[in-house]
């Protein structure tokens, strides 16, 4: 070496620059940097060597692979973002269109998979930080006994394609809860998927103001003197029931939240939601948004249930009289005609009938198709298939569902599955009923507790904590009343389109943990003893029992 030193100064060479370049060359040549600058090199091959959409779409689609493989949450957070976006861009497979939103699906399933055979890991953010037993048996049961039926009615199907994309979506719904499930672990994750939920149908809105301003879309979406705005959903009906998939939740938070900044924001995006509401001049979604407010302010605000008394009362008072004829009924003709029920026609249908009578003539062929064939129905995804042997009037065109999904699934699967549905729907209520009674009840524990302490330092940090409480209780009412929604919306159309069944499992997922994640959350380190919030929750099944 100091040969070399001795070398280098006879001919003139600063070998501190040598070692000063090899220095710097070592700090820059990291793993990650040398993975990044070969992936910045294929992105550019990409957008340089492809064709349109490909040189955009495959390092994309490249970069969202990696991305959930290592961290699987982030799925979950891009899916309520993708369902109503990702219709824009998609890939077909045969019979087969894969958007966004089943990409993002078919990833999360991977990872999954791959947290379960591998042997180490990081236990914090990648594919092995799931949880085990996440999911509620009973909810396990409904989906399998529902996913069952169909494939015992796709033995009669007359198209095994139309059977395959039917069965894939609620495969989906499966992989979705119970992977989502098991890799929702804290509250914070649960409230920005609901956050990012709510920026998406936001965005959504925004669109719909844009179509509302510039009167951009078909002229069959004209109504009166205004355009029926559908955002990207193409059909002004499943773009309300997607804004009524996040608007119940923002109403719930500004009634029944905690936290005056909660309360704040959520009212701002009510109004901008119910506004996008109205432009799509729903009656459907409509109808599903008065349902789910009336809900709302029935269990969220116990205070106004002996006014509620006093309406139904009056309701039944003036239904008796209308009946008996007390109250003339050609006093609601005006209204009837506004609705489009009176003098339903399917041969000449008014312009105020036509949207009725072609529900109505859906309803009958599906009612026909469910006579025919009471116990398998036509198959699985089949009734538009069958439908042209079941047209009735000037109605030929099928439109995919029966405009009722209780009398579709009827069509489609018969009696088996009209009950395996049944009995799906009914688990989902009562799951869902379950974990807000029992957050409602921890929150009233809790708020009792306190108020029988001094305000110490301790009393303060469990104040703060009651507020946190209090806004995961108003969080679940609004998810319960946004899939009530989709229930009452769907005995007029059929909102199971363009990934909204992922968003609806999304949802169900968070209400179903967030007993589990607001106990972990509230829980201290190595603490042995129950916390106000744990005792509260506890006592939960006791007080809902006596109450």
């Amino acid at each position: 070496m100091r040969s070399f030193s001795i070398f280098t100064r006879e001919v003139g060479v600063d070998v501190s620059r040598f070692f000063r370049l090899r220095a710097t060359l070592r700090s820059f040549l990291t793993a990650a940097n040398v993975v990044g600058l070969i992936g910045a090199a294929l992105a550019l091959g990409c957008l340089l060597a492809l064709s349109a959409p490909w040189n955009i779409r495959l390092p994309i689609y490249l970069i969202l692979s990696v991305w959930v493989l290592l961290r699987p949450r982030v799925a979950l957070y891009l899916l309520p973002l993708s369902v109503p976006w990702g219709a824009l861009d998609y890939i077909s497979l045969g019979s087969l269109r894969l958007n966004s939103t089943d990409i993002l699906v078919i990833l999360l399933a991977a990872s999954w998979l791959a947290g379960h055979v591998l042997r180490s890991g990081d236990q914090t953010n990648g594919p092995r930080s799931y949880e085990r037993q996440a999911v509620p048996p009973l909810l396990l049961v409904g989906l399998a006994v529902l996913l069952i039926s169909m494939l015992v009615s796709m033995t009669v199907a007359i198209s095994v394609k139309s059977s395959i994309k039917e069965i894939f979506k609620w495969i989906e719904v499966l992989i979705v809860v119970v992977a989502g499930s098991s890799y929702i672990r804290t509250r914070r994750q649960g409230w920005t998927i609901v956050i990012l939920s709510l920026v998406a149908a936001l965005s959504q809105a925004a669109l719909g103001y844009y179509q509302e301003l510039f009167n951009i879309g078909p002229s069959s979406f004209v109504r009166g003197e205004s355009l029926r705005v559908y955002g990207t959903f193409n059909q002004p009906n499943p773009y309300a029931g997607y804004i009524n998939l996040s608007l119940p939740i923002a109403l719930a938070l500004t009634i029944a939240g905690s936290r005056k900044q909660t309360r704040w924001l959520a009212a701002g995006a009510s109004v901008l939601l119910a506004l996008a509401e109205f432009f799509s001049q729903s009656r459907g979604g409509w109808l599903a948004i008065i349902t789910a407010s009336l809900f709302i302010l029935l269990v969220g605000v116990p205070s106004l249930r002996p006014f509620w008394r006093v309406l139904i009362v009056g309701f039944g008072a003036l239904v008796e009289s209308i009946l008996i004829g007390i109250i003339p009924q050609n006093l609601f003709i005006p209204l009837l005609n506004f609705i489009g029920v009176n003098n339903i026609s399917f041969t000449q249908p008014s312009a105020q009938q036509y949207a009725t009578a072609e529900r109505l003539a859906h309803w009958l062929a599906g009612i026909h198709m469910f006579l025919d064939h009471p116990w398998l129905g036509v198959g699985i995804g089949n009734y538009g298939d069958a439908y042209p042997g079941y047209a009735i009037g000037i109605f030929v065109i099928p439109l995919g569902h029966a405009h009722n999904y209780f009398i579709n699934v009827a069509a489609e699967m018969g009696l088996v599955g009209l009950i395996a549905y049944t009995f799906f729907v009914l688990v989902i209520a009562g799951l869902s009923a379950r974990a807000y009674h029992r957050l409602r009840c921890a929150y009233r524990e809790l708020a009792a507790s306190l108020a029988s302490n001094s305000m110490s330092a301790s009393a303060l940090r469990w104040q703060k904590r009651l507020a946190h409480l209090g806004d995961d209780q108003a969080l679940a009412l609004g998810i319960v009343a946004a899939l009530l929604t989709v229930l009452v919306h769907n005995m007029v159309d059929n909102l199971y389109v363009q990934g909204m069944t992922n968003l609806m499992a999304i949802l169900l997922i968070v209400l179903l943990r967030l007993e589990r994640l607001t106990l972990a959350e509230h829980q201290q380190p190595g603490q042995r003893e129950s916390t106000p919030t744990q005792a509260a929750i506890q006592k939960a099944p006791a007080l809902a029992a006596r109450t």
